[in-house]
């Protein structure tokens, strides 16, 4: 594949920063010190070697902050996840305007670098280059199965984000030689034709293959090794493509052969991670989820299956932050200014009998939105008088309701003053999920509060491993497993019985199953992957009429956010700022005081219905629900949620195109020519014959 960048930068592929150990751990904070890809002697020292495929192992992971080719969204507000329902905001993906092959996001290179030193196919040479040469060296035979375990593995990863976003690429096993006009090189060699779709997915599943038969289930020394991909890890990431290959993106005929296929390869997943990883799905059934809240912030939670670790270093070198925690938490406590939720998300979420709020036994009040809700719900959100603690304050509880100048205002659906004194929010709720209860502000960290911390980012964990198999043994007609698997994820969380599924089967068993995934997965990065794997943005596929699915392109749909705004029945004020809040009792015409209040979810059942009383209390004397119509673009023309079905499988940029002339571009998209593009993602191949 021929690609631009800078040669020398292409020779040092190797850096020995042991990144990859618990981050209780001093160890991986290293010296570090560059080896050469070319130089044999890393190939007979294992320390070296190991240090070579860390490198990679960095260059790669799943980075929490950005959405790339290299990793694909980790659940922050980037152009996937504010292309669903979970943010609002325009992107590429959902913008008026439509996405042209000059201008289409570029993952195919997937790097921000102008030589693209750090991109995909960078990144695929550094492990041909490993490959290609750890034969070579005296290394005995179970050391070297441990280090290509490892490259396959991360080869198969950029592989697979490449292929479910393009279909088929070019399958380059070896490494290539960038420098041409030397007489020795023929651009034949380099410049070379798409693959189809399944060959690369038969080649992806080989290569994980080979990584399961040489990576160990748990790694020895659990202090030092923690973290490193293991043979569940493989496992997983292949029953994840397979089921994406099963999936109407790719299967449009719905071929039985492609869901038994991602059936087994997710079974087996779930087996070798049970019995011989110890990884499982961690008990969260007692104090509303508590534990099930914690685990995003255990560096060594069982649930993790492919996990990027993080340290709560400053050194620019060696930092390798969580800026999660920073984004989520108020300004008022010196975070970043919290992550904005929508009313759709909020409404979404199952009551405390499991089942939708349209469809339970329990009333659902739009102004009182949090009573009777699943647990999940109060670990996912933080509102007006929840508690939501951190390591210096474990009472803090966060207050941001807004008040407005006079009547009319008031119910426009605008930012008006708000609790939150350092600056407006445009939705009363935050996201509260993957924050850390004892996660630290203090002032003597160097970068600022909150901002290093040291939580890992779980890309694979078992509540998805478990979804998968749920959703392939549906697909597969065989209802009785997929259900059984299904209540797995809420029986952990403390229902019992039909866990408020009822007894679904066929097409409404696989829409409570892609329900599941949308409130258990929520937050964390894999909406938009499970909506382009159901084309799910309208119902051109019928695929929204399946599964019983509201479409959101084409249909005037907007996010909004819900801003609690005090009645203006009560009080109105033209001035912002503390001294105007009207439940502060420090306030000077304060009318109500707020801090007896404190809604924490921890607390016992008694203590816990108390709790819900006064603050019920609070919001019905003092309270309105507007929807803030502000979070999706405000400009003229009015902003809907506009996807195109092209957008499914994504064109290749014509700059690309431009180096790489046996490209062939999507069909739906331009070439560099400006001509029709030829490739079918679909493909013609059978890889279940």
């Amino acid at each position: 594949m021929r690609i631009n960048y800078n040669h020398k930068s292409a020779g040092i592929f190797a850096i020995g920063v042991l990144f990859l150990l618990s981050s209780c751990s001093d160890e991986f904070l290293q010296e570090k010190k560059d080896y050469n890809g070319f130089n044999d002697e890393i190939y007979n020292n294992f320390s070296m070697a190991q240090a070579s495929v860390d490198y990679i192992h960095r260059q790669v992971e799943p980075k929490v902050g950005g959405v790339s080719a290299l990793s694909g969204s980790t659940g922050s507000a980037d152009d996937h996840s504010k292309s669903t329902l979970e943010y609002g905001g325009s992107t590429p993906f959902v913008g008026l305007s439509e996405i042209l092959t000059s201008n289409v996001p570029c993952y195919f290179n997937g790097s921000n670098a102008p030589d693209n030193s750090n991109g995909v196919w960078i990144n695929i040479r550094r492990c041909n280059l490993f490959l290609d040469n750890i034969e070579k060296g005296t290394l005995s035979e179970p050391e070297k199965d441990l280090l290509k375990g490892q490259v396959y593995f991360w080869r198969a990863w950029l592989y697979y984000r490449l292929v479910i976003t393009y279909g088929g690429v070019p399958i380059i096993k070896e490494a290539q030689n960038p420098t041409l006009g030397d007489g020795t090189v023929e651009e034949s060699t380099l410049n070379v034709p798409r693959n189809s779709t399944a060959d690369c997915i038969a080649f992806i599943c080989e290569d994980l293959d080979m990584a399961a038969s040489k990576l160990p289930s748990i790694w020895s020394d659990p202090a030092i090794n923690y973290g490193r991909v293991t043979r569940g890890a493989a496992m997983a990431l292949k029953g994840r493509l397979l089921l994406c290959y099963a999936s109407p993106l790719f299967n449009r005929s719905n071929d039985k052969a492609h869901w038994d296929a991602a059936y087994k390869a997710n079974q087996a997943a779930y087996d070798e991670l049970t019995k011989y990883g110890g990884r499982d799905l961690i008990d969260a059934s007692t104090d509303k989820a508590k534990n099930w809240e914690l685990m995003f912030s255990d560096v060594s939670s069982k649930e993790a299956v492919l996990v990027t670790l993080h340290n709560n270093q400053s050194n620019d070198q060696l930092r390798f932050n969580n800026n999660w925690e920073q984004s989520a938490r108020p300004k008022e406590i010196n975070g970043g200014g919290g992550i904005g939720s929508t009313a759709e998300m909020v409404d979404l979420f199952p009551m405390a009998d499991g089942k939708k709020p349209s469809e339970s036994s329990f009333i659902y009040d739009e102004l009182k939105f949090y009573k009777d809700r699943d647990p999940r719900f109060y670990r996912t959100f933080a509102f007006n008088g929840v508690r939501w603690p951190y390591g210096a304050n474990k009472n803090y509880t966060l207050w941001n309701y807004q008040w407005y100048k006079d009547n009319t205002t008031a119910l426009s659906g605008k930012p008006g003053n708000s609790a939150q004194y350092l600056g407006d929010v445009g939705t009363g709720i935050f996201v509260r999920k993957r924050t850390n209860p004892n996660a630290d502000n203090s002032s003597t960290l160097n970068s600022g509060v909150f901002s290093q911390s040291s939580s890992p980012y779980m890309e694979i964990r078992m509540a998805e491993v478990v979804l998968n198999v749920a959703e392939s043994a549906c697909g597969n007609g065989d209802d009785p497993t997929a259900l059984t698997y299904l209540k797995k994820v809420r029986e952990r969380l403390g229902y019992t019985g039909d866990c408020g599924l009822g007894s679904p089967a066929g097409d409404a068993l696989m829409s409570a199953i892609i329900y599941e995934r949308q409130i258990e997965l929520a937050y964390e990065g894999k909406r938009f992957e499970d909506m382009r794997r159901w084309l799910l943005w309208d119902d051109s596929y019928g695929t929204c009429t399946r599964l019983n699915v509201e479409p959101i392109s084409g249909n005037k749909t907007r996010r909004h956010g819900i801003i609690l705004a005090v009645n203006p029945d009560v009080y109105v004020n033209g001035s912002a700022g503390a001294a105007n809040d009207p439940f502060n009792p420090a306030a000077t015409s304060n009318i109500g005081d707020r801090t007896t209040i404190s809604l924490n979810p921890d607390a016992s059942n008694a203590d816990w219905n108390t709790q819900i009383a006064a603050l019920d209390n609070f919001y019905d004397t003092n309270l309105i629900r507007v929807e803030n119509d502000q979070v999706d673009g405000t400009g003229t023309p009015t902003f809907y949620i506009t996807h195109l079905n092209k957008y499914y499988f994504l064109g290749i940029k014509q700059n690309v195109l431009q180096v790489s002339t046996k490209l062939d571009q999507n069909t739906g998209w331009t070439d560099y020519y400006g001509s029709e593009g030829t490739f079918n993602p679909l493909g013609t191949g059978t890889l279940f014959p």
